[in-house]
């Protein structure tokens, strides 16, 4: 049927101590059949690469906590994400999402898993761009 997604319209933001834990990773997603034969046929699905931000530090016990409020609060809903590399002036972000330098619209992408260390806690979580 046609018109029947609606674009995501986000009316929060992720805080910026948390965004600061958060890495790039570009996917340029293909589809792609191989054949008994040896060869195989790709065909890429999008012209531009998404932009996936994946966890990578462990997390204090107040981070942590932020971030599983956070986390309960969106999980099936788009909020602003502020990559703080490309924000300007660098590593600042807007509590407002006003600011469009660095800011990507994004949704959580998989579960929460969590590993719990001494002092430290790491947390599988990742964000998927979405357009």
């Amino acid at each position: 049927m046609p018109n029947n997604l609606q674009p995501a319209n986000p009316t929060t933001v992720m805080p910026s101590y948390l965004c600061q834990a958060f890495e790039e990773d570009l996917k340029l997603e293909i589809q792609l059949n191989n054949y008994p034969d040896g060869t195989a046929e790709r065909n890429a699905l999008a012209q531009n690469v998404r932009h996936y931000f994946k966890l990578q530090s462990g997390l204090t016990p107040n981070q942590y906590q932020s971030l599983w409020n956070f986390y309960s609060a969106h999980q099936a809903d788009a909020f602003y994400f502020y990559f703080l590399r490309e924000t300007v002036p660098p590593w600042t972000a807007d509590p407002s999402g006003n600011a469009t330098q660095g800011r990507y619209t994004v949704v959580f992408d998989g579960a929460w898993t969590d590993t719990y260390n001494k002092g430290r806690t790491s947390v599988a979580l990742a964000l998927r761009e979405v357009a």
